[in-house]
């Protein structure tokens, strides 16, 4: 992996913030990536190849295809950060007094 994904997402304290996938290099110094590969976005999700092409398959993680025929597969840095906010669980403590 060799950027971050740049763009803001809302921390525990609504307080915007990045997901740091090169920590410790300077994020300046580092290409912002419009476009991931299905092995960086296994990566980045922390699953499998085989499942994000499942979401692939499923509609929930959006494609797309570049290339002179169009046969190679990228997903967009958006659609990432889209599916994991949509993956968020609020979990309210009704037990606790």
């Amino acid at each position: 992996m060799s950027s971050v994904i740049g763009f803001p997402i809302q921390g525990a304290d609504s307080r915007p913030s990045t997901i740091d996938v090169q920590p410790g290099v300077p994020v300046e110094s580092r290409p912002i990536r419009l476009l991931y590969t299905v092995a960086d976005t296994a990566e980045l999700l922390s699953i499998g190849l085989s499942s994000v092409y499942d979401l692939i398959n499923a509609g929930d993680l959006p494609k797309v295809m570049v290339g002179t025929r169009g046969k190679t597969t990228r997903i967009a840095a958006t659609d990432i950060q889209a599916y994991i906010d949509n993956q968020r669980v609020v979990v309210e403590s009704s037990w606790a007094m």
